[in-house]
């Protein structure tokens, strides 16, 4: 729910106020989907005219289908069952990866609506380009009563949130690249900015399975392009002082190591990420780490020790995470989820070698619930959260 605008006299402003509480109904609704009236009078604690106001006004805008609750009802009329209108209102999505940068619109459940793959450049001017131009034609195919949330964009690096300066992102490239000024000219709508690990996380937590529980302390550890983690404690994102938590894929692992791009030497990512699985992996042809882990199931020796070896850093590298965040879970992606089974075992070993019984005992680690699409997804979880709650990103 957004937070309510004083005037520089302290009343409250009524469009401001209006907008809240139709925000904080949506959202009860968006969780409790098939809810009545009577129940979100009890669940707010507003009168139930109140109720019957900002429910009929969104009925009006096209937000809200109702329709008969399903269940035994004592006496009287049966209560009348709500639920958004899906693709009234959508987000869009901006996912800068190598080798393909991808464009999103979906509707408030994430369901994709239009995608479009954007072609790589070297020249991140150009690819900036493409990207606007996706974004500009969706916009322009949006129906007349559809509203647009905003655009969430997801960088695999350090980045401004309050003006989507790209400061470092060393495995594309870029470095003081002005992503959002690029991006944002001329644009009528919210952009929003996030680091893809921070993404992936969000995406896990917002777009969960229907029923299931939410966790609020978990590790995302995403091992696609380089390696990065994202965190939620206590249900939102650590972020840090300066936007700049958790990089513990330049937390140093081996010591006088190899050099990193980020300036330091020995960092995690040199050892566990994607392309230091396929360095280990060696050879003349050019491969991915997902075919690497292809290779080893196939009994390629050479793809099984590679994965050995990146599995012994790999569980280093959770031993320091778990002790830094007494995580509910940890979620692995990319080749980390594909190889798990042909992983577990040796990484289990470091972990019992490494790890207090009563820490150990507890350890989850997971597939990601969006594998590949994780920080696609997280894009439009930014958007929808920052509409929804009070999510603590900056939008321009």
């Amino acid at each position: 729910m957004s937070s309510v605008t004083v005037t520089s006299r302290g009343a409250l402003r009524k469009s401001d106020l209006r907008e809240a509480n139709e925000r904080l109904l949506l959202n009860i609704i968006r969780q409790n989907t098939g809810i009545s009236q009577s129940d979100m009078s009890r669940m707010t604690g507003f009168a139930p005219s109140s109720v019957k106001l900002i429910v009929d006004r969104m009925r009006k805008r096209g937000l809200l289908a109702i329709g008969e609750k399903n269940g035994d009802v004592p006496m009287g009329r049966r209560p009348l069952a709500l639920t958004l209108c899906p693709d009234a209102m959508v987000a869009m999505g901006v996912e800068i990866a190598l080798p393909v940068t991808r464009v999103v619109m979906a509707d408030l459940n994430g369901r994709l609506l239009k995608q479009k793959a954007v072609a790589w450049h070297g020249n991140p001017d150009v690819v900036l380009r493409r990207v606007r131009e996706a974004l500009d034609g969706m916009i322009g195919g949006l129906g007349r009563k559809q509203s647009l949330l905003g655009v969430g964009v997801s960088i695999p690096g350090t980045l401004d949130r309050g003006t989507g300066l790209v400061v470092a992102a060393e495995n594309l490239g870029w470095v003081n690249v002005p992503l959002g000024s690029i991006l944002t000219h001329g644009l009528k709508t919210h952009v929003y900015y996030e680091n893809n690990a921070i993404l992936s996380a969000l995406a896990e937590r917002w777009f969960g399975e229907p029923g299931a529980k939410v966790m609020d302390n978990f590790v995302f550890l995403t091992a696609h392009d380089g390696l990065g983690t994202g965190v939620i404690l206590d249900g939102k994102p650590l972020l840090g002082a300066y936007g700049e938590a958790c990089e513990f894929g330049h937390v140093t692992v081996v010591p006088d190591g190899r050099p990193c791009l980020c300036g330091n030497t020995g960092c995690w990512e040199q050892y566990a990420s994607d392309f230091a699985l396929v360095r280990m992996y060696g050879g003349a042809e050019k491969v991915t780490a997902l075919e690497v882990v292809a290779r080893a199931r196939e009994g390629d020796r050479e793809a099984l020790r590679a994965l050995d070896e990146a599995a012994e850093y790999v569980g280093r590298g959770i031993v320091n995470l778990n002790a830094a965040f007494n995580p509910e879970a940890i979620v692995v992606d990319g080749y980390l989820a594909a190889g798990w089974d042909l992983m577990e075992e040796r990484v289990m070993t470091v972990l019992r070698a490494r790890m207090a019984y009563r820490c150990l005992a507890r350890m989850r680690i997971v597939k990601a619930r969006h594998g590949s699409d994780a920080s696609l997804m997280g894009t439009l979880a930014l958007v929808l959260s920052g509409f929804f709650t009070e999510f603590q990103s900056r939008a321009v």
